[in-house]
């Protein structure tokens, strides 16, 4: 697409949709339903992309902290405090880690 052309919304092929099937133009209904698909298909896989991203950037971010922490435990292996942020720290990695596997769960199941 060049810079002089836009994208059509939902309600645009909507539009054109509806106006297709009120002219009784079947294959321009066919076409224009199957580029409402199209754009939501590529809408969602964007949307996906950009969570899982963020994700793993928070992801790697996290691993930083634990690593960091782990650090800190090492220099004082008896401070109760780094010990309850390592946990917390791990339990919030589990959750990203779930977070991750359904989006890709969810990407995979709308792309078959």
């Amino acid at each position: 697409m060049n810079s002089r052309q836009t994208a059509l919304s939902t309600d645009d092929y909507l539009d054109l949709y509806l106006l297709a099937k009120e002219i009784k133009d079947e294959t321009w209904q066919q076409e224009t339903l199957a580029a409402l698909k199209t754009q939501q298909n590529r809408s969602f896989e964007e949307k996906q992309s950009a969570l899982v991203q963020e994700i793993w950037e928070d992801f790697k971010q996290l691993n930083e902290d634990i690593s960091f922490t782990y650090r800190l435990i090492q220099k004082e292996p008896t401070n109760e405090q780094f010990q309850t942020k390592l946990r917390h720290l791990r339990e919030r990695r589990i959750t990203l880690s779930r977070e991750l596997y359904l989006a890709k769960k969810q990407y995979v199941e709308h792309t078959q």
